[in-house]
């Protein structure tokens, strides 16, 4: 565990587990050399010559790595114990634990009491998987005891219920794979355009829907909440990607209404509820609902989760579908207002380093979109700073999707700066891109075109009613949206208007 590790586990603690760690460590005899990292690794926001220069002061020569690893093993076993009681596996894993210790003590009645709740506990909360270890510790203590009061119907109920919740578990774990599938295939593949992309997707569909004739045959029962959720979250991610935005939306409300009477089912592990807002919300910028949207991005800021990381990617998923709805809306002021205003990005360079916690892609969309407002407030220099450093990332690190939008806007930007002897060069290598590849985006296509078109000089006023008529797949019009196509063409032709004055 390094410094440049340790320096962001001490700087994520909420002041609740801080306090925590301090009275922990008070407890602590002997040097209290890692109290002082602690607080040192506190004062310093960020790593930098500065954090090194106080840690060589106060830990000369070697004394620096046994205070490191004290600080680590103390900071976790305080993070353990300060959640222990918020987490439901724990609980079980300690009744399960105490339940053994009572009875190797013979302490029977009090070790079954144990054994009952953690039972109950997996039930309420459909833990399968422990339901199973409960019920197997159970049957061990029969073992031990030479099945002393236990008949033979006892015996077999137990190991049914045993089977039971192993199938269960086991078809629930197969509906997370086939959704995880299919949601790594739209990530890194975006929507489909074609009926033949559309056509790559029945493997998984025929399995889902196998997967669930076998459950119907099983019994009602047998579809836990974790499975209908699952299945949902399935048809919802399945209908994105072949673009049909009205049956995503369906299944989503139908999916919200599926978290919203199951509360306790999801409260410690809400990722598939936030993955639920924000596809609500992606289907209505789809289908230009925005009046809708700002219901939705307010239960994202509202939800208030103990996964720290969790919390920190929600609050920035909820300011960048807030900015989304302005910038599509080209209310650029607007969205330069909640940029200076919001808590999240009133400290720009706070907001520039915690922009850069977040996974790539989540990074490189918001970053996309404040290339989009840096256009519309004119600011082009600005802008073309930002993209190019989503430019120079590696290609194979991001979607398809990113790297087209990204490519394009880059395209784009140039020609509204003017640099014709650079997009005259840049549009000859994105066309022989093109013609290499079997998967040719019509949008892709098009903008090329109109570029091409500016770039001889042959840009018509009737341009903006072909890009209003363009009738391409909803990946290309997503993806003429997030360029800012029309808006591009109106700057172009505005520019031209004011030359020939």
């Amino acid at each position: 565990m390094t410094i440049d590790v340790l320096h962001p586990l001490v700087q994520s603690l909420t002041k609740s587990e801080k306090r925590y760690c301090r009275l922990m460590a008070s407890r602590q005899a002997g040097d209290k050399g890692f109290i002082r990292l602690f607080d040192c690794l506190i004062s310093h926001e960020t790593t930098g010559d500065a954090l090194i220069n106080d840690l060589n002061q106060q830990f000369p020569g070697t004394t620096l790595e046994p205070a490191r690893k004290y600080l680590y093993r103390m900071v976790m076993q305080s993070l353990r114990q300060f959640e222990q009681n918020k987490r439901i596996d724990v609980r079980i894993g300690q009744l399960l634990h105490d339940s053994q210790i009572l009875y190797e003590r013979g302490l029977v009645q009090f070790s079954q009491e144990q054994l009952e709740k953690a039972q109950l506990l997996a039930d309420q909360h459909e833990r399968g998987l422990y339901a199973v270890l409960v019920a197997r510790q159970q049957a061990e203590h029969w073992v031990r005891e030479q099945f002393d009061g236990i008949d033979e119907a006892a015996l077999a109920r137990q190991h049914a219920l045993i089977r039971q919740q192993l199938e269960r578990t086991q078809a629930a774990l197969h509906h997370a794979a086939l959704y995880e599938t299919l949601l790594l295939r739209y990530r890194t593949q975006g929507t489909v355009g074609s009926p033949s992309d559309t056509l790559r997707l029945n493997d998984l569909l025929l399995e889902e829907h196998q997967l669930l004739n076998r459950q119907n045959r099983i019994g009602p029962p047998m579809r836990s909440f974790a499975m209908q959720q699952q299945h949902l979250h399935f048809q919802s991610a399945y209908f994105r990607m072949i673009g049909d935005g009205v049956g995503s939306l369906r299944v989503y409300r139908e999916l919200d209404n599926l978290f919203q009477n199951n509360p306790t089912l999801w409260a410690e592990q809400p990722l598939y509820y936030v993955q639920l807002l924000d596809g609500i919300l992606s289907d209505l910028r789809l289908l230009g609902q925005y009046e809708e949207m700002s219901f939705f991005i307010n239960r994202l800021r509202a939800m208030d989760t103990a996964v720290h990381g969790l919390r920190h990617t929600t609050a920035y998923l909820a300011l960048y579908h807030q900015l989304l709805l302005t910038v599509d809306q080209a209310r650029y002021t607007d969205a330069a207002s909640l940029l200076h205003t919001d808590p999240l990005t009133a400290d720009t360079p706070a907001f520039e380093r915690e922009l850069n916690r977040l996974v790539l892609s989540t990074r490189t969309e918001f970053d996309l979109l404040l290339v989009r407002l840096d256009l519309g407030l004119r600011n082009l220099s600005a802008g073309l700073q930002r993209l190019n450093r989503v430019l120079a990332l590696p290609a194979r690190s991001l979607p398809g999707t990113l790297q087209t939008q990204s490519r394009l806007m880059n395209l784009l930007l140039h020609a509204r700066l003017g640099n014709a002897d650079y997009l005259s060069y840049a549009l000859r290598s994105a066309e022989r891109k093109l013609k290499a590849t079997d998967r040719q985006s019509a949008g892709e296509r098009f903008t090329i075109e109109l570029l091409r078109q500016w770039i001889n000089g042959q840009l018509e006023p009737t341009v903006l009613a072909r890009i209003d008529m363009f009738s391409g797949s909803p990946a290309d019009h997503q993806l003429l949206r997030n360029l800012d196509l029309r808006s591009w063409a109106e700057t172009i032709l505005a520019a031209v208007h004011q030359l020939t004055k």
